[in-house]
């Protein structure tokens, strides 16, 4: 008994450190204030990938880059944006005014969900001066694509300019994120997207 006693804790250990090391360590702030520079994150491949997933993806700017970017909507899905509005089908994101951070305006955006389920949600930021406004035509996702975006809205390159990218660019899932909290997020978070609810 005492043998098995004194391995277990080495086991714990052994463990602990393979996790820490099949993380990665966030840098830049494109995905703040949900993920936020030296968050750690871990994830996988995965071909089932849903709206609210964040992604890992070669950078369309950069191939040799990595970023992260949160999967909005899906191929067959139509997405629209209107001053902050997004749309995608015909159902608009809800959204709740958190407050203020720093110099931005942070807002919580919800995914729809069959009931009782509740849709996976996250944070998002915007500048509070000026007050950006942007907008942007439908878009038809293809079959085997999605569409992305970054949580920092307005300093983050996103699908509003590289268009719609190919599943075959995304690298892995991020699924645990581990970080420091603040007032709207735990330090630690499951991260897992919502399945389509039909229009």
């Amino acid at each position: 008994m005492k043998r098995v006693m004194l391995h277990f804790p080495v086991a714990i250990a052994v463990f602990g450190i393979l996790f820490w090391c099949l993380g990665v360590t966030v840098r830049g702030a494109d995905m703040a204030p949900s993920i936020q520079a030296g968050d750690r994150v871990w994830g996988w491949k995965t071909d089932d990938v849903l709206p609210g997933d964040v992604v890992a993806i070669a950078d369309p700017l950069d191939p040799d880059s990595t970023v992260l970017r949160r999967v909005l909507a899906i191929g067959g899905q139509r997405i629209q944006f209107d001053e902050h509005t997004i749309r995608v089908g015909n159902r608009r994101l809800r959204t709740t005014a958190m407050g203020d951070m720093d110099d931005y305006v942070v807002t919580r955006e919800t995914l729809w969900a069959k009931k009782p389920a509740v849709g996976h949600d996250w944070l998002t930021r915007f500048p509070s001066e000026p007050a950006s406004r942007w907008s942007m035509e439908p878009v038809d996702v293809p079959e085997g694509f999605v569409f992305v975006l970054a949580d920092d809205r307005d300093r983050a390159i996103d699908s509003r300019w590289w268009g719609s990218l190919p599943m075959s660019s995304l690298k892995w899932t991020v699924r645990f994120r581990l970080g420091e909290a603040h007032l709207w997020r735990e330090n630690w978070e499951w991260m897992v997207g919502t399945r389509p609810v039909g229009d």
